[in-house]
Order: C-alpha cells, then sequence, then structure tokens
C-alpha cells in the first residue's frame, strides 16, 4: 500500500513537472533542470521562453577595480558605463564587460548590490541584493537563468532559486514569488563623464576577451541596434510589439508612485532638457549626445553615438529651478549657474552642489512597452 502511494506521488510530481515545461517555451529543445516552486508565479508561464541553459552565462561576482591613472586603464572616453555613488565612494561598469557577464554581485559603501545589463533590451539597472522576510533582511545572491520574458533576462537568487524579472525587479516565481527589489539610483553615461565628475573613482579591471578565446571576432549583440525599426531574428524570440514607437527606440523612464512616463531619446536629443512635474515630483532630464552604442561595432571609437540621459529632482532645499541645455552643460534659468550630466554644478552660486538623482533607467522601447503598456510617452 505504502509503496504504491509512493508510486502515485512520484507520478504527481513527474506530471506536474512535465506540466511546467509544457508551458514554458522552449524553441531550441533545451534540458529543463529547474527545482524552482512554479505553483507560486505571478506572470503566466507561456510567457517565458528557455533561451539558454542555467548558469550558461556566469556572473562577474565580486570584481577588481582600477583607476584612470592604472597601467590596465584602456577604456574609450565616449563608452557607456553604469556608475553609481554611495557611502562616499563611485564605481563604474562599462557596458563593454558587461555585454559578457550580463551581471554583477557587487559592493559599494557596505551595501550588497547586483548590477544587470541585458543587451537585448539595452537594460542597465541596479539594485539592492537585500530583501525583508518576516522582518529579517536577507541578502541574496544571483545567478542568469537562461529564461527570457519578453526577451528581457530573468535572473535567479542561489539562496531559494526564485525568478526575478530584471526590467520589473521582482520576483515572478518561487518562494519569493512577487516581492520587490529595490532599484538603486544609478546612470548610464560615457566613461568621460564619469572621470570628470568622479576624478578618483573605480572602474572594472578590464576583463572578458579571453572568455571567447584568440579566436573571438565580435562582442556579442554585434549590429544589434544598427536600425532602430528592426528586431534581429538572430538575436530576439517573436513577439508583438508597440507600434507607438520604433522597436529600438531608446527610452528613459520615470516611474512615481502609481505614474509611469517614458522619454523616447528622439525627442531627449531635439530638446535637450525637459523640464516636468507629476505627483508632486518637480525633476528634470538631461541629454547629450556624445556616448555610443557597444550594440554596434566592436571598435568603440566607430560606433554611432546614441547619448545618453540623466534624471533628478529639480528642487535643493528651498529652490526649485528650471534648467536649459548650454553646450555640454546644462544651466538653470534662477541663478544661471551651470550643471553637467551628472546633476552636479560647476560654476555659479550653487557651485558643488549635486541635484538628488532620481531612480531611473534607459531601455529599448519594445521591452519597457511590453512590461508597462500603459505608461504615458510623452510628446512634444
Amino acid at each position: 500500500m505504502m509503496r504504491n502511494i509512493k508510486i502515485t506521488c512520484l507520478f504527481l510530481f513527474h506530471l506536474a513537472f512535465a506540466n511546467i515545461q509544457a508551458q514554458i517555451q522552449n524553441p531550441k529543445n533545451l534540458a529543463y533542470t529547474w527545482t524552482t516552486d512554479t505553483s507560486k508565479h505571478s506572470v503566466e508561464l507561456n510567457e517565458l521562453t528557455l533561451a539558454t541553459q542555467k548558469d550558461e552565462l556566469v556572473p562577474l561576482d565580486y570584481p577588481a577595480f582600477i583607476s584612470k591613472n592604472d597601467p590596465g586603464f584602456d577604456y574609450y572616453d565616449f563608452e557607456p558605463v553604469i556608475a553609481i555613488q554611495f557611502g562616499g565612494q563611485a564605481k563604474a561598469y562599462p557596458l563593454s564587460v558587461l555585454t559578457l557577464f550580463e551581471l554583477s554581485n557587487d559592493t559599494l559603501g557596505g551595501k550588497p548590490l547586483m548590477i544587470t545589463y541585458c543587451p537585448m533590451c539595452n537594460a542597465a539597472i541596479v539594485f539592492n541584493r537585500n530583501v525583508k522576510t518576516n522582518g529579517v533582511e536577507k541578502t541574496l545572491h544571483f545567478g542568469i537563468s537562461g529564461l527570457l520574458m519578453h526577451n528581457d533576462m530573468v535572473m535567479y537568487d542561489k539562496e531559494t532559486n526564485t525568478w526575478w524579472e530584471q526590467l520589473m525587479g521582482s520576483a515572478i516565481a518561487g518562494e519569493f514569488n512577487e516581492y520587490n527589489l529595490e532599484m538603486m539610483p544609478a546612470m548610464l553615461i560615457s566613461a568621460k563623464d564619469y572621470f570628470d565628475r568622479f576624478p578618483d573613482g573605480k572602474i572594472l579591471a578590464p576583463i572578458g576577451s579571453e572568455k571567447f578565446g584568440k579566436h573571438h571576432q565580435h562582442r556579442p549583440f554585434h549590429h544589434l541596434d544598427h536600425n532602430k525599426n528592426h528586431l534581429e531574428k538572430k538575436y530576439y524570440f517573436p513577439e508583438k510589439t508597440d507600434p507607438r514607437l520604433p522597436p529600438l527606440e531608446r527610452v528613459l523612464d520615470i516611474h512615481v508612485a502609481d505614474h509611469s512616463e517614458i522619454f523616447p531619446f528622439s525627442v531627449l536629443e531635439h530638446k535637450g532638457v525637459i523640464n516636468e512635474k507629476f505627483d508632486n515630483l518637480n525633476f528634470s532630464i538631461f541629454y547629450h549626445k556624445d556616448m555610443v552604442t557597444v550594440l554596434d561595432v566592436d571598435k568603440l571609437s566607430h560606433a554611432h553615438k546614441v547619448g545618453s540621459a540623466t534624471a533628478f529632482r529639480s528642487i535643493l532645499g528651498k529652490d526649485t529651478f528650471t534648467f536649459y541645455k548650454s553646450g555640454n552643460y546644462f544651466k538653470d534659468h534662477q541663478t544661471n549657474s551651470t550643471w553637467d550630466i551628472t546633476g552636479y554644478c560647476r560654476e555659479g552660486i550653487s557651485k558643488g552642489k549635486q541635484l538628488w538623482l532620481l531612480p531611473h533607467s534607459s531601455h529599448f522601447a519594445f521591452a519597457y512597452l511590453a512590461f508597462f503598456p500603459d505608461c504615458t510617452i510623452y510628446k512634444e
């Protein structure tokens, strides 16, 4: 009798396991090796695609850093870096390195961070790795699941095998289902802008080219965004795209309370500065055009320029500022002080002051609109 019960339970387990595999899209017929408790899930499992094996990409954990004056420094002035400042320290993570690893578990100023970059969606986002469960804060360590949702990366934590969606920053299946990671303020700017603002800042020590051997010719996702109206079939799994914007148009997102709005780079390039307000939040977006893409050609000095955009609260103390573009810098109408792309005042009455950086990120339009179809699209 007991043996029959065990056989029945084993049969039901394999049936449920097979059902999970059947729901998840698996166009490459890859082996499914997960033990994640998918009975707890907040998205439809058929929205997920198994693109690579679990841990096929190995995160760049607790990497080495160098300064600009170190012998190993070899970065192009206008290549993009994820810039983070916390606890009196500053670090930069070049996308030219992160395209090879896509994720780093690291710390800054004593805070555990996860730095993520999904090249397919051009989504560069930094998260706090601490989550609170039953009143206790727990530090998680993340890996790359090999799953995609709407062509965006899905991470997993190594403590519970919970799946976390990058662009939403939330757990979508497993023990932590529906938990949210805290998004940390970070900037996607050029290496030059980073070191202009943080001359003593650190940057990732060059690493990764050896990963593909001496015959490796191209960085992954070579020529991906050569045409913003076209999704290359060799990179993307078929998805319906929103017709309101070209799929590979870059957008900057601002999410406050229940209000989500995106700002197309084509508009930002034309305006230079946007001064905006919603939900009693006054903010400004700065844009300048010098930063290049890492998703074009290998020689970054030949890559096309896509520009960089940053977002800040436009209130300092009791003063509310509005800004306008002035060359590669920005000036406020109230005092005519000069500010840079990092929100730091370089000249004028406010010299030395720093605007409060808003949590924001930039993505390809198709990705953000797939997750947040009801967001507002800013128009001139």
